[in-house]
């Protein structure tokens, strides 16, 4: 059963039927919902294998809240609009703004002293400062990570999105809920405009569950519905008197609850995916918010739960910055995976008790004119939003992490101000070097730099990430294909005779995802290298071919990086005091050099046939200055050589620089390379 059905239903099938407000007085059984809510989303989180369909709490939390607040707003029934809307916004920004910015600007806080600054910072920083305004969802909506993939479980501020979605829909809701309040008996069509609205949105979460499964999964529009259908029991049970079939009720909304649990995992987001926890969660609601008690209600009811329940909102806004900032850290295993609960539900009582509450009931701010209540949130909420600024801007000063040198760990272009040593170099004076590829290009930054200022060249730069070229493993991704042209459009219009290309790319099997602690490394190397097909090879091949051979016409020269080292850890998680014991630093931060040129014996065969027949190319092997004899690793003699798993530091693009800068010069004064 969904909302837009719930108007049809027979009487019989709920416990209600004709001129009974539900009560205002509290509930301790929906009390127990959101207990079973959070602590549903808190084990999905902790680990998604303990329960696979743990996030369809999130679900029941969105019909309890429309529900509840129909209540809310209900108990105005006398005031006028703009009296109603002011009361109902300084009750909402009394009951979720205070614990919200509190736990936001601490986990700014904690991220700047624990989590080393990388590319993805960014998209936490947006996602927090969206938080502090009710917008990230829509951020994330916008970003590459979905919520289900591995990146996301980094993101400290993940899990606001859901807040997110309620302050939006709570900009809505009030209008609607005031027109049916005050018109339901003067104008029919009232009656229909919140089942109407309803029944779009849920239609419109099947179609974009299929079309744009991001937008459908973090955006108002195609979760409205969930929301509404909480909102439509209400005004239902308002209109009617109560029946006896609680009991019955109760079972059937519990099995559905499970079934949800169950089959949620397997279907589309939002729609199928939690259709039988919404109908649950109504029928629960139903049947625990009429008159009578049954025994699924007392259970629901019942003194751990209903104190769970009310320290809902505190659990779910710490439990995810808690388990970020434990992955970042220790890592979820031994005993700080004991040690969390008791963490999470201290943190969250004392949230609940010295912040929810007295904010929440203190008198003061209740005499005042609810305009001015919300007057003063605004300056608040800006002067928090100016904190969070400062703990990114100047992580530098105030990281516990030896990443925190950014000279060393990030391959930023060489500062202007930084003093550098010119290089007599008169073949390379005013030729431009043109820098294409992914998001290794873009880690060469510190390298190009340094060439341009010492040399007098001049630099262009084109990458995006993931979108390599000449990778020599299998074609780039079909999504990459205008950047690539584009690219080579810039370069054919761009470069002159003489002027260089250097195609930087990632050109080794990743090493990421897997368990090197249970997986024998050997076997993992073997599957790595079987997954590089004959097609792929071919494919590899005729991409490189039909990109080198628009470059030679133009009369460029072109330099391709041999493949790199790269590691079964990145540098950056694993290099300090508090991240070391990390699982995700298992597989340490070294590899055995004759592994790596193992896994590259295919590719560096493809170059040199490809040096074979175009002369314009020009193959520079940074290998043997990033490794010994017998090892390769990221970290020497306590400087990085890499940033992470596969790009370079800054430290180790001036490690490099002689060699490049020399090929550069050899290249341009027609020596061998």
């Amino acid at each position: 059963m969904t909302a837009p059905t719930l108007a049809m239903l027979p009487y019989c099938l709920l416990p209600v039927a004709c001129m009974s407000p539900p009560e205002r007085s509290h509930n301790a059984a929906i009390d127990g919902l959101r207990a079973l809510a959070v602590l549903a989303v808190v084990l999905f989180h902790t680990n998604a294998a303990w329960l696979p369909g743990g996030f369809t709490g999130v679900d029941l939390f969105f019909v309890v809240s429309g529900f509840v607040i129909s209540q809310s707003l209900a108990s105005r029934t006398h005031a006028s609009l703009g009296a109603l809307l002011l009361d109902f916004y300084r009750r909402r920004v009394l009951r979720l703004l205070p614990a919200l910015l509190v736990m936001l600007m601490a986990t700014f806080v904690l991220s700047a002293l624990f989590i080393p600054r990388a590319w993805r910072n960014e998209q936490f920083d947006q996602t927090g400062w969206a938080a502090l305004v009710g917008f990230s969802n829509i951020v994330l909506a916008g970003q590459q990570d979905d919520y289900f993939s591995p990146g996301a479980e980094l993101n400290p501020f993940l899990h606001t999105w859901t807040l997110g979605v309620e302050e939006q829909f709570y900009l809505v809701f009030p209008l609607l809920f005031f027109v049916w309040l005050r018109g339901r008996e003067r104008w029919p069509w009232s009656r229909w405009l919140l089942p109407v609205l309803t029944v779009l949105s849920l239609a419109w979460a099947a179609w974009q569950a299929k079309t744009a499964p991001a937008a459908a999964f973090y955006l108002l529009p195609a979760r409205f519905w969930e929301l509404a259908a909480g909102a439509l029991l209400y005004q239902w049970m308002r209109t009617r008197v109560p029946a006896q079939r609680g009991d019955a009720v109760a079972g059937a909304g519990l099995v559905l609850l499970v079934a949800g649990v169950v089959i949620a995992p397997q279907l589309a987001m939002p729609v199928p995916g939690v259709l039988a926890t919404v109908a649950g969660t109504l029928l629960l609601l139903a049947s625990v918010s009429s008159p009578g008690t049954s025994p699924i209600g007392r259970a629901l009811g019942c003194t751990p739960l209903a104190y769970l329940g009310r320290l809902s909102y505190s659990l779910y806004l710490w439990h995810w910055p808690l388990l970020v900032l434990l992955r970042w850290t220790y890592g979820l295993h031994g005993a700080a995976l004991w040690l969390y609960p008791l963490l999470l539900l201290a943190v969250s009582a004392a949230s609940y008790h010295f912040i929810e509450r007295p904010l929440r009931s203190a008198a003061p701010l209740l005499r005042l004119a609810p305009a001015k209540v919300l007057a003063m949130a605004l300056p608040v909420v800006a002067l928090c939003g100016a904190g969070a600024w400062a703990t990114v801007e100047y992580h530098e000063q105030i990281s516990l992490s030896v990443t925190r040198d950014g000279y060393a760990w990030q391959a930023r272009r060489f500062p202007a101000w930084r003093p550098l040593e010119p290089v007599s170099a008169p073949a390379l004076e005013g030729r431009r070097l043109f820098v294409v590829g992914d998001s290794h290009a873009a880690a060469y930054r510190t390298l190009t730099s340094m060439v341009a200022r010492q040399t007098g060249m001049e630099v262009r730069q084109q990458d995006r990430g993931g979108c390599s070229f000449v990778n020599l493993l299998r074609a780039s991704p079909a999504n990459c294909q205008g950047f690539i042209e584009d690219a080579l459009s810039t370069i054919e219009s761009e470069a002159r005779p003489g002027d260089i290309v250097l195609l930087a790319a990632l050109r080794m099997p990743e090493l990421r995802g897997f368990d090197w602690q249970q997986q024998d490394a050997q076997q993992i190397y073997q599957q790595l290298l079987a997954e590089r097909t004959p097609a792929h090879a071919q494919a590899a091949g005729d991409e490189a071919d039909r990109v080198l051979g628009r470059l030679q016409k133009l009369g460029v020269h072109v330099v391709v990086d041999a493949p790199l080292p790269l590691f079964k850890a990145g540098a950056y998680r694993c290099s300090d005091w508090f991240n070391r014991r990390n699982p995700a630093c298992a597989g340490g931060l070294g590899m055995p050099r004759a592994d790596l040129e193992m896994l590259r014996v295919p590719q560096m065969a493809l170059l040199a046939e490809l040096a074979a027949r175009y002369p314009a190319l020009t193959v520079w092997d940074p290998l043997p200055l990033l490794c010994g004899p017998q090892t390769c690793s990221a970290v020497e003699d306590g400087e990085p050589l890499f940033f992470d798993n596969d790009h370079l530091s800054g430290h180790g693009n001036r490690v490099l620089l002689p060699s490049f800068r020399q090929t550069l010069i050899d290249i341009a004064s027609d020596k061998p390379v």
